[in-house]
């Protein structure tokens, strides 16, 4: 992708997170990003391009990202948390419509947001679960297979509007929860203590263990 078109897509996914998809419509991201509609046509053939070229560039930015955080550290509690914070980060930016309006307007993009948790996420949190059983903080008997991708279905439930709607909670909120879940199933002692000391230095992630 081209350093200006880049920069533009960039600026429309915030646009995108803020406000959602259905109501930003291409003379009002026109309006947003300060050019002209016949600018933004030179770069996307048009909204749903656009929507598609947003979503690649946020997939983009998560795997180096999360390639970040596993680089620093060969802790896989440590990974995990990092990971966990990242995704809180963004959900926090998310526009709570954006998901229903991504599935019901752009099914295509929905299909490579899935198609992104089935391979990426999912590898990431088996190779994590995989560590954590060698360094000892994960049970010995789990199925690595199998809980990354429970995990990612998991996410698929905060995706779900509905699900945050009838609990008024937020995607984070309901995020912090599957966390909690995720370790207190997969961690040994070891592991949860290993977790609870790193909270307590940390106050920017709100979870009691």
């Amino acid at each position: 992708m081209e350093d200006k078109k880049r920069e533009l897509v960039g600026k429309a996914l915030e646009i995108y997170m803020r406000f959602g998809v259905k109501s930003v419509t291409m003379d009002e991201m026109a309006r947003q990003l300060g050019v002209s509609k016949k600018t933004l046509y030179i770069h996307v053939k048009d909204k749903n391009d656009l929507v598609e070229q947003c979503m690649l560039l946020m997939h983009e930015r998560e795997q180096e990202h999360i390639a970040s955080i596993i680089s620093e550290t060969e802790n896989a509690i440590e990974q995990m948390m990092g990971i966990s914070q990242f995704i809180v980060g963004q959900l926090k930016k998310v526009h709570p419509s954006i998901f229903f309006d991504l599935e019901k307007y752009h099914p295509q993009v929905t299909q490579m947001m899935q198609c992104h948790k089935d391979e990426f996420v999912c590898g990431c949190i088996e190779q994590n679960l995989v560590n954590g059983m060698k360094q000892g903080f994960y049970r010995e008997n789990l199925n690595p297979k199998i809980i990354s991708s429970i995990y990612v279905r998991l996410i698929d439930i905060i995706m779900d509007a509905s699900l945050a709607q009838q609990a008024e909670l937020r995607a984070d909120e309901v995020y912090f929860e599957m966390f909690r879940y995720h370790i207190r199933g997969c961690a040994t002692q070891k592991g949860i203590s290993f977790l609870t000391d790193l909270i307590k230095k940390d106050d920017s992630f709100n979870v009691d263990f």
